[in-house]
């Protein structure tokens, strides 16, 4: 490797080297501008022996830091791999930006496994913070902290797989962050993302990725990424890497088609969404309750049941019903859906309801518009905001979050019309 090194302009205790690994110099100048004073930031070629860094390694302190910008990303991450196998014990430190052309940089650090990120965009003060981290001079949290502010939890379970669970949580999570912030769904804030983090829809539900293709989005973050960097979520990390629907709802999924088995224990990482967001609405589509992680099952504040009226899905409900009795959680937050709702097609809701012993919290009528929305990209709200599904939601939304139900008087399907009116979508 060929180095140059660049004196910074201002002095950080504790003494440190800085290793700047990249194929060129240019990062240097921006980092003069951003490290706090005095600091020296040494800079090795990137495509020489790593056993350069063995020398900065002896002095003391040594840092390394990657270039994860967005054009130096790919390149940096099989850089970065080869590092964790050759010098496992370097402290190795991303740099990237959280602007959003340059986000995808940051989302390859996490997944190559880096903790400490330096954010270009950030203040001095923030990136010394990162520093004295990932230099061990400032404590690091192993476990992640007690939110002071607790999100309401609701989990959407399908008792079995194609119950329209997932369009149902869908639909929820963007009529209730709609009514309960009227200046992101009017499309008066120019970039909703930056505005606040109320409402999260977290999709573990099988097969995998079906709510982002019916909010047509395309997520670059995933569970996975989340998971495996549960302790550095925060609010900047929510507003910048989860994908936002355009009405302001975050969504936090899997990659469409992954076949994930048994969801992976989110304790740590629930607990931090919900010292994040407001409100966290968990779609768990058609997933059999012995794959559901007790954690989730336990934190829950709510946990929504959708069935239909056909009798293999009330053979599944009961079988449902007995899983969640042996696991201890067949109690006062269950709550019945009845989807697809048609008065000709057998059992009546309520008495589905009274036949299994649980509440029922709302009836949906079949709705064949649906299906014709989702094929076309759009949900439903998108083409008919008039109609009568939307209208059944209603108990739902009151039910999420005691918030929006005060935005919800009679005639609340022309002031949502109103608000959906600033979005790009065709209403009729």
């Amino acid at each position: 490797m060929s180095s140059a090194s660049i004196p910074l302009l201002h002095p950080m205790a504790p003494p440190m080297t800085l290793v700047l690994v990249a194929p060129n110099r240019d990062l240097l100048a921006t980092l003069g501008t951003k490290l706090p004073v005095g600091t020296r930031v040494e800079w090795e070629d990137s495509r020489g022996s790593s056993l350069a860094l063995d020398a900065y390694r002896r002095n003391g302190t040594c840092i390394v830091l990657l270039d994860f910008r967005r054009e130096q990303a790919a390149a940096t991450t099989e850089l970065t791999r080869h590092l964790q196998r050759t010098l496992p014990d370097l402290s190795l430190v991303a740099v990237g930006s959280t602007a959003p052309d340059q986000l995808d940089g940051v989302v390859a650090a996490l997944r190559a496994g880096l903790r400490d990120i330096l954010d270009l965009d950030a203040s001095t003060a923030d990136i010394d913070a990162v520093l004295r981290r990932a230099s061990g001079s400032a404590p690091v949290r192993t476990v992640a902290p007690e939110p002071v502010h607790k999100a309401r939890l609701v989990l959407v379970l399908g008792v079995r797989a194609g119950v329209g669970s997932s369009t149902l949580a869908a639909h929820v999570g963007v009529l209730a962050q709609q009514l309960g912030h009227p200046a992101a769904a009017a499309g008066t804030d120019s970039d909703p993302s930056q505005h606040d983090n109320s409402l999260l829809l977290l999709d573990l539900g099988q097969p995998a990725g079906d709510v982002a293709l019916y909010l047509n989005l395309d997520s670059q973050f995933h569970y996975d990424d989340a998971l495996r960097n549960a302790n550095r979520i925060d609010a900047t990390l929510a507003r910048t890497a989860m994908t936002r629907h355009p009405g302001g709802l975050a969504l936090l999924g899997q990659p469409a088609g992954s076949d994930t088995g048994p969801i992976a224990d989110p304790a740590v990482l629930v607990q931090r969404l919900r010292g994040v967001f407001d409100t966290v609405l968990c779609d768990l589509g058609g997933a059999p309750v012995r794959q559901i992680p007790r954690s989730l099952l336990n934190s829950a504040d709510d946990i929504w049941l959708v069935a239909d009226q056909a009798i293999g899905t009330l053979v599944s409900l009961d079988l449902a019903l007995k899983q969640l009795e042996a696991l201890g959680v067949r109690d006062g937050r269950l709550r019945l859906v009845i989807n697809r709702h048609d008065e000709a097609g057998g059992l009546a809701p309520a008495q589905i309801a009274e036949r299994f012993g649980v509440p029922l919290l709302a009836t949906l009528p079949d709705c064949h518009r649906l299906r014709s929305s989702a094929n076309h990209g759009h949900l439903l709200l998108q083409d008919a905001p008039r109609d009568p599904y939307l209208r059944a939601l209603t108990p739902l939304l009151a039910r999420l979050d005691p918030a929006v139900a005060g935005a919800l008087p009679r005639g609340w399907r022309e002031k949502l019309v109103l608000r959906l009116s600033g979005l790009p979508w065709k209403t009729k």
